[in-house]
């Protein structure tokens, strides 16, 4: 009897244990809401101890010429996702109410890979030094960023007129900045005009009166090709 009473409790704290861990684990198919955050199952992950260049962000190639990088990280990290299945370990939720992660796809971080492809920073402010070694390898590869010159994007969220990313909006206290009419990424009102392929978003959610006509069939998904 005993004997049945012990295993009892080791079948329920088995049982506890496993539940915390699924309690802090994300597992599916992420899309991509910028260079540096996922969505998964309707949940907003900003992978930790990294900070990718924004989506509005534009650096200098080897010669001066400026390119749209933060674009080029959100693309980046989408086409390494793929349709591949993201699992994401939790380490802690942020101001805006975000899960703040590690995640992993087929037996790569995903974290590491932005920093060692160069479209994204050690952030150590939030115990991203764990990223250095992969940030100078980077660096001595001229891979993505720092093929040329670019501010650092903690820096550039400092200036005045730098876009707020859809990763880090929160609808309130950036009004004008984020339109309403695409209530899932953050996109400025015009001007200027913007095209789908002015913006590092697809399939997103579009309501009236759409100001600058990224949902063309009217079926209330912007920027679906």
């Amino acid at each position: 009897m005993e004997r049945e009473t012990v295993k009892v409790r080791w079948i329920s704290l088995f049982l506890f244990l496993l539940s915390l861990a699924l309690a802090q684990s994300l597992v599916g198919r992420a899309s991509v809401v910028d260079g540096d955050t996922l969505e998964i199952q309707g949940v907003r992950v900003r992978l930790w101890g990294i900070d990718a260049v924004e989506s509005s962000q534009t650096c200098l190639d080897v010669g001066g010429k400026p390119w749209p990088c933060g674009r080029r990280a959100a693309f980046a990290l989408a086409d390494f996702l793929g349709q591949r299945t993201v699992r994401c370990e939790r380490r802690d939720t942020d101001r805006y109410g975000r899960v703040v992660a590690v995640c992993h796809v087929g037996g790569l971080e995903v974290n590491r890979w932005l920093v060692e492809q160069g479209w994204a920073l050690a952030y150590v402010e939030y115990g991203g030094s764990v990223y250095l070694e992969a940030q100078r390898q980077a660096q001595a590869a001229k891979r993505g960023v720092w093929q040329g010159s670019f501010q650092a994007p903690w820096e550039y969220r400092k200036s005045p007129g730098a876009v707020p990313s859809a990763g880090s909006y929160s609808g309130t206290g950036k009004a004008g900045r984020c339109h309403p009419a695409y209530p899932t990424v953050c996109i400025p009102p015009p001007p200027p005009d913007l095209d789908c392929k002015d913006i590092p978003y697809k399939g997103f959610k579009v309501l009236p009166p759409d100001p600058h006509r990224l949902d063309r069939d009217g079926d209330g998904i912007g920027c679906e090709r």
